[in-house]
């Protein structure tokens, strides 16, 4: 016999903005798609932001994040972190869990054009050198002959 729990977690996910420009409400539907399936009773799901990243992923130097709030027994958990690990569209993701999920989850999306997404064709430029200053040229002291 198994014992089931239920608890509240919330996820934050990186989606690949290739993804995200194909259709927003397709990806946010198979992004909680992934959950549902194996029980999960979604709480909440929005748009959290579009910004630039630390660092390439996945040749990517943007990314839009998903901030899902759900509901699910605790046996699933290792299933739907596997499915988020091996889908296409989510770069990185991170399930903890919540104790309260915030008023400002259950507030209604923002809209959200994804033409607005700033293309990201281009590799970002490494930075400037620094400009090495010259030496100070040594005074002479003068030397008895």
């Amino acid at each position: 016999m198994t014992l089931q729990r239920t608890r509240t977690y919330e996820c934050m996910c990186l989606l690949d903005n290739r993804e995200v420009r194909k259709g927003w409400q397709p990806l946010k539907d198979a992004v909680t798609g992934l959950f549902t399936k194996h029980g999960a009773k979604i709480l909440s799901s929005r748009r959290w932001d579009e910004r630039r990243l630390a660092y390439a992923m996945q040749g990517q130097h943007r990314g839009t994040y998903l901030l899902t709030y759900f509901a699910v027994d605790t046996q699933a958990l290792t299933a739907i972190r596997r499915d988020l690990q091996f889908n296409e569209a989510v770069m990185r993701s991170l399930l903890i869990d919540c104790v309260e999920v915030p008023q400002t989850a259950y507030e209604p999306e923002a809209a959200f054009d994804v033409n607005s997404i700033p293309a990201d064709d281009a590799p970002i430029a490494p930075p400037a050198p620094a400009p090495v200053a010259e030496p100070e040229p040594v005074a002479e002291t003068p030397t008895e002959a």
